[in-house]
């Protein structure tokens, strides 16, 4: 998540739930060829923990939800696990299929699992809970599919002040006084759910039990002008704040990122930008 903002009152919740999917769905089909060698590196830093977190070992039996390019698959394969992984996308199945032989890559998407109860020992889901339209159903049946004692474990973005590396796109916009392009959604729906209280009520209320969430935090260091393009290529709610502009607001926008990301340079022709996120993990 990226910025913090409110729904208007007068809006349809359902009828923002059906645009804001449509928004995503379209958004990544267009970057499944794109993500996974730039804003793909950024979330992989959050990989190891969500594994350690849901249990992911020889043996286990892991359903992957918002699979993406492939790399938390090949990444849970990697410690023996059978992994079932699904998306949303068609494109991004046919990506992680080919990153991660070893693994069953269905499309799906989130709420409405083609599996039945109690399928997996473990879940995991990299970021994607922030981009799905029914967060309380999506919760809900993960924990449908996982066995009795089966671990959940899901990562979101943390506070938009600890995670500069995506939340300096909003922040370059507001220093350049440029207005949020029409169309482009105020919020996640996920954002009630997005501290830590948020998201572990969002767990109970699905009925997990030892619910536990806790901020993860590290850099990515690279290239300013890089960090801007992966942020073109690889996200959907970001990018449409650049991508709804005229070429001189987007230019300004673009002046503006490159004061903000001054701050964090490292001397090396890089800069160094922290990143934040919230892992949250239950018991079935």
């Amino acid at each position: 998540m990226t910025a913090r903002h409110t729904q208007p009152t007068h809006e349809d919740p359902a009828g923002f739930q059906a645009r804001f999917q449509a928004f995503e769905h379209d958004g990544w089909a267009r970057r499944s060829q794109t993500y996974d060698d730039g804003f793909g590196l950024l979330t992989a830093g959050a990989h190891t923990a969500l594994l350690d977190a849901a249990g992911v070992g020889t043996g286990i039996s892991v359903l992957e939800v918002g699979c993406g390019s492939g790399r938390l698959t090949a990444a849970a394969l990697g410690r023996g696990a059978r992994v079932t992984a699904t998306d949303a996308v068609p494109g991004m199945v046919a990506v992680a299929a080919a990153a991660a032989p070893g693994a069953l890559v269905r499309q799906a998407v989130l709420p409405g699992l083609p599996f039945p109860e109690a399928a997996f020992d473990a879940a995991v889901g990299a970021f994607v809970i922030n981009h799905v339209a029914e967060p309380e159903a999506a919760v809900a049946d993960l924990a449908r599919v996982l066995r009795p004692g089966g671990r959940v474990a899901l990562s979101c973005w943390g506070a938009a002040e600890r995670n500069v590396a995506q939340s300096v796109v909003p922040a370059a916009l507001a220093a350049s006084g440029a207005a949020r392009p029409a169309g482009v959604p105020e919020r996640s729906p996920f954002l009630a759910h997005s501290d830590p209280d948020g998201f572990g009520t969002l767990l109970r209320g699905a009925g997990f039990r030892e619910v536990r969430v806790e901020e993860l935090s590290w850099i990515h260091r690279i290239d300013p002008d890089r960090w801007w393009r992966d942020l073109l290529s690889g996200t959907v709610l970001t990018s449409s704040l650049i991508e709804g502009q005229d070429r001189e607001t987007a230019a300004a926008v673009k002046r503006a990122y490159d004061r903000l990301v001054a701050e964090y340079a490292t001397g090396d022709g890089r800069v160094a930008l922290p990143v934040a996120a919230l892992i949250a993990t239950g018991t079935r």
